[in-house]
């Protein structure tokens, strides 16, 4: 079975003219948010590149070296815009508009992308979640208030497109994926009306803002939103959604699955799936109802205690927590002691990602082995 670079390598040489696009390419451009191309892509309303351009440009800047020295959930991001460069299909997108804001303090990180394709309609590449820790942070305070990157990505919305006749496409790769579909809500309906699709791959849904779901924005658009998750789905199975995903059959285990090359692709449709497995099904049963119980105050609490504990660490993204030695770990520890967690929720939820952290250091077979026991005690934490 294949992945997105085997479907460039297939269908690459075709242009849309030929095969209209689909659902792995809006995936392909999603991922390119996540690339760092300050200095490349001129920002919003400074001109535009070719995607070959960028590219050039791109691995001019950093070393084969470098890139292969990166660890983060988000390193194949590089081989995709290589690929994409060097396919008839692609090469000749313009990409545009780009912006880069991540503040710590402020807990904001935001990105996005504009990439005109040769059939002329503009698509819009909102950043998910990378692997910093601040990234993850703001995946779940969506749960309890409108976070920053909400805001961002319907200013960018009217900024980039506002005043133009173009149609649109919208995607986004974990948190992007929920940022395309609250911007396409939140925009002005000169802007709406010229939204084609909306693409969320692995994207959590709304929380605080699930009110959205019942309004006539959120109807206006909902036929055009097109969702994908793998079958161990975490991070898009957070928060409420009312699109069915489309379940993806991913060759990874574990959080690992969150990484779309490891989405396995025949011909130029995903691999379906007839539904999510049992981690998934209890993870989002489990902790819908733990946020059903508690308000948005105690949700908040909830978010900072258990971020408070990985931030102990001294890391700063989630894989470097793989190397925190002693001294982190036990800071881990000393934290967890000080928060009130008489529920275990936060204990649990740690656990979880150190069981995913297992599949990264030891392969597949670590979560293959624990699955069944981290099903039970996730079902068993927190009940009264």
């Amino acid at each position: 079975m294949g992945n997105l670079l085997d479907y460039l390598a297939w269908r690459g040489d075709l242009p849309f003219s030929r095969d209209p696009f689909n659902s792995i390419d809006a995936c392909l451009l999603s991922s390119l948010s996540y690339i760092d191309f300050t200095d490349i892509v001129p920002g919003k309303g400074k001109g535009k590149v070719t995607m070959r351009e960028a590219s050039k440009q791109f691995f001019k800047l950093h070393s084969a070296e470098e890139l292969s020295n990166d660890k983060s959930f988000i390193n194949f991001c590089p081989s995709i815009l290589k690929a994409l460069a060097e396919s008839n299909r692609f090469r000749g997108a313009m990409l545009s508009n780009f912006v880069d804001d991540t503040d710590i303090g402020r807990e904001i990180q935001f990105g996005a992308l504009e990439i005109e394709t040769s059939d002329g309609v503009a698509f819009i590449s909102f950043r998910g979640t990378d692997d910093r820790i601040i990234g993850w942070k703001e995946d779940f305070n969506l749960s309890y208030m409108t976070v920053p990157a909400e805001t961002e990505a319907v200013l960018y919305m009217q900024e980039v497109m506002g005043g133009r006749t173009q149609e649109i496409r919208m995607g986004g790769h974990s948190k992007g994926g929920h940022l395309a579909i609250y911007a396409a809500t939140q925009t002005l309906p000169e802007i709406a009306q010229r939204i084609k699709n909306i693409y969320s791959f692995d994207g959590p849904g709304f929380g605080f803002n699930k009110e959205i779901l019942e309004t006539p924005q959120f109807t206006f658009i909902e036929q055009k939103i097109e969702k994908f998750i793998p079958q161990t789905s975490i991070v898009g199975r957070l928060l409420t959604s009312s699109v069915r995903p489309m379940v993806i059959r991913s060759n990874e285990h574990g959080i690992m699955q969150h990484n779309p090359l490891s989405w396995e692709v025949e011909g130029k449709e995903f691999y379906e799936l007839a539904s999510t497995d049992k981690v998934s099904d209890t993870f989002e049963e489990t902790l819908s109802s733990w946020l059903d119980e508690m308000s948005f105050l105690q949700r908040k609490v909830f978010v900072d205690d258990l971020f408070s504990v990985f931030e102990a660490s001294g890391a700063d993204t989630m894989s470097s927590m793989t190397k925190v030695g002693i001294k982190g770990t036990r800071a881990m520890i000393t934290r967890m002691k000080e928060i009130n967690d008489s529920s275990g929720r936060v204990r649990t939820l740690v656990k979880l990602f150190f069981v995913n952290l297992d599949v990264v250091k030891e392969g597949k077979e670590a979560l293959a082995d624990k699955k069944d026991a981290l099903v039970d005690k996730i079902k068993k934490t927190g009940k009264k």
